[in-house]
């Protein structure tokens, strides 16, 4: 096997992603994995662009998005968002939420049978009104013939908290 650099275009805010090279591993024909990393890249990048157009592409009819880390510290998800209307309403929330979102260090892996994709980063966001919103975050990407299914947001709610605020926390 040898190594091949892919450059992944500059979008919107994503200058930091698009400045480092990303490493993929294979053969010419290196399987379901390296398209599946390519669409999770492709799906940060539109999270940054606030484009929900690309946001609804890869989004499955059936897509769910769930926020697993309550609020309250209780076993129970944040937030559950059942079928594409849901997600993509609970996506163009935080497009108005925020004023710029920037994904920072992120790093992409996949299972060999790409059909689940983890991303962690750093957000470096701010908000519509100028604050500034940093959060960590581990991202779970379920995939079904090029189409988001399931995703996992895994942020840290305290932040959250003290930054947006809800009358859950």
């Amino acid at each position: 096997m040898r190594a091949r650099t892919i450059w992944l275009p500059a979008a919107g805010v994503a200058a930091l992603i698009a400045a480092a090279a990303v490493t993929v591993t294979g053969t010419a024909n290196a399987g379901p994995a390296t398209g599946t990393k390519g669409q999770t890249y492709e799906f940060i990048r539109a999270l940054e662009r606030k484009d929900l157009e690309t946001v609804s592409e890869l989004t499955h009819r059936e897509a769910t998005l769930t926020l697993p880390l309550s609020l309250t510290g209780k076993r129970e998800d944040a937030a559950r968002f059942t079928g594409k209307e849901q997600v993509l309403g609970y996506v163009q929330g935080v497009f108005t939420t925020m004023g710029e979102i920037d994904f920072t260090g992120v790093r992409v892996s996949t299972t060999t049978d790409g059909t689940t994709s983890f991303v962690q980063a750093a957000g470096n966001f701010t908000t519509a009104d100028g604050r500034p919103y940093e959060n960590d975050y581990i991202f779970r990407y379920d995939w079904k013939n090029g189409r988001l299914v399931h995703i996992e947001e895994y942020g840290n709610p305290v932040t959250f908290c003290n930054v947006i605020g809800s009358p859950a926390c």
